[in-house]
């Protein structure tokens, strides 16, 4: 038989056994990848506070993260700021936290302890200390009022309302971050708003060298985007050209273009080529016999290769990729870069999920969909993904209900729209110029793209776009343009109206002859 207070004894040493063994590992992980997570603890408000644990580790982890805020956290810096002694202290903070061999231990073998584990993302046991630690704290608010309840000369309901008060502020203090009040989103925006008016920048969002789309979106913000079309509409070059548009005219900006249909290589020459507005056969032709195309050809390479630390091209060279692997991804880059991060997939259809075998076409795009807009909203990135459309609707221009099958691709995005040209179906098409001025001129389809939905904007607008097949590269129509083209479309189903109206009219008055 057990001794009475055995087992409240063993309890009492799991729990301090498991609380030295998470702070252990925070300490562990953050001397091993500081810059991450650094930033995670950073971003989750976690500080000296969140340890319970002995007062060593509460002085170490106050050490640490001054570093990461003033200085860089290393070996060397975190010695020199330890080997301190305070007024009337016998012991250094060195000598406090254990001395040299466990500072460079944490170095050099962080993970030598029994139970210390490597982590990508240290937020398991970030919430894991806090819920022990939210436990705690509110056992003992209940216990002490439990016994101001026996006691306590006060109305009993009086002192019940107060433990409740009490629990309620230990639950808010528990899930900051999570529960924000209406006046932290104002300040959010304010705060936002007042960012960009320093920077004297006119949208709220990404900007990129379309106008009148940024214009209309108010810019690409920390939302899920997503162009869609018929086969052969553009979407991978429209995807291309957003990506080097945003990583030139957002200087803090880092983009990865998750390229799940073209390689690497054919990519990176798209991009070269509408940088450079050279042909995209000599991007990568190193036989060129005119001069001042390889000139320019070097000009792009050097433009593009300038960037290469904020745009980063992902394709499936190293495996297929998966939902989870596009989040560690972002998240990895996210925290090891430190400013905005903007994510484009091309296409979105070719994201794999883990058992997806289970799962039909349309439900695994209903998951996708999901998913993506989760990352954005989780994250604080900008998502921007294309998806194609059945070949049948390729032969029109396409409308929201077109994706009514696809719910998730409907409802899910912040805003959609759909790209179309009319020269891929109709040679006689009005949508269609000529490059005049040029020594190689040649015909320039119009490309339109219909604004189906956004959530924060007008809808069911067109913007229209010249598009260079030679170097693969749209030019946004200015506003008069825009104006015609859309007036031209409006007279044209017009015109097919009168026509299947007079038709129809025909067609009746025929049947009638006949009998």
């Amino acid at each position: 038989m057990a001794k009475p207070g055995k087992h409240n004894a063993n309890n009492l040493s799991e729990y301090l056994n498991e609380m030295a063994l998470d702070e252990e590992t925070i300490l562990s992980n953050l001397a091993f990848e500081p810059v991450i997570i650094g930033r995670q603890l950073l971003e989750n408000h976690f500080g000296v506070n969140d340890f319970h644990g002995v007062e060593a580790n509460r002085i170490l982890l106050a050490a640490m993260l001054r570093l990461i805020e003033e200085e860089t956290l290393n070996l060397a810096n975190l010695m020199y700021i330890l080997d301190d002694k305070e007024i009337n202290e016998k012991k250094s903070k060195l000598d406090k936290v254990g001395g040299e061999d466990r500072i460079s231990g944490l170095f050099l073998n962080p993970f030598l302890k029994p139970g210390v584990k490597m982590f990508d993302d240290i937020e398991p046991v970030i919430k894991r200390i806090r819920d022990r630690n939210v436990r705690m704290t509110a056992h003992k608010a209940m216990v002490q009022y439990a016994e101001r309840i026996m006691v306590d000369d006060k109305d009993s309901f009086e002192t019940l309302g107060n433990c409740i008060q009490s629990l309620r502020s230990i639950f808010l203090e528990g899930s900051t971050g999570y529960m924000k009040t209406l006046e932290s989103h104002i300040d959010e925006m304010q705060e936002m708003v007042n960012l960009r008016r320093i920077k004297r920048q006119s949208y709220l969002g990404l900007e990129t060298n379309f106008p009148i789309l940024m214009e209309k979106l108010n810019g690409f913000q920390k939302e899920f985007y997503l162009i869609t079309g018929g086969v052969g509409m553009g979407k991978s070059t429209f995807a291309t050209q957003l990506a080097w548009d945003l990583t030139v005219l957002n200087p803090e900006l880092t983009v990865l273009y998750f390229s799940l249909d073209l390689n690497r290589l054919d990519v990176t020459a798209k991009i070269v080529s509408q940088a450079a507005e050279l042909p995209i056969d000599y991007v990568k032709n190193p036989y060129s016999e005119r001069p001042d195309l390889e000139e320019l050809r070097q000009k792009g390479l050097n433009v593009v290769g300038s960037k290469s630390d904020r745009l980063m091209i992902i394709d499936e060279s190293t495996g297929r990729l998966f939902i989870d692997d596009i989040k560690k991804h972002v998240r990895r880059t996210r925290l090891e870069r430190g400013g905005e991060v903007a994510v484009v997939i091309d296409p979105l259809f070719k994201i794999l999920l883990r058992n997806q075998h289970n799962f039909g076409f349309n439900e695994k795009c209903n998951i996708i969909a999901s998913e993506l807009k989760s990352l954005a909203a989780v994250e604080g990135v900008s998502v921007i993904a294309t998806a194609g459309l059945p070949k049948a609707i390729s032969n029109r221009r396409p409308v929201k209900e077109d994706l009514e099958e696809i719910m998730g691709l409907l409802y899910d995005p912040y805003a959609i729209f759909f790209l179309y040209c009319d020269y891929l179906n109709n040679f006689d098409t009005p949508f269609l110029e000529w490059e005049w001025g040029k020594e190689d001129s040649f015909m320039i389809p119009i490309t339109e793209a219909l604004i189906a939905k956004n959530k924060m904007g007008s809808v069911n607008s067109r913007i229209f776009y010249r598009y260079f097949e030679a170097y693969s590269k749209f030019k946004e129509c200015a506003p008069q343009e825009v104006e015609n083209y859309t007036a031209m479309i409006d007279n044209l189903e017009k015109f097919k109206e009168n026509q299947n109206s007079q038709k129809n009219k025909s067609c009746t008055l025929k049947r009638q002859e006949e009998f």
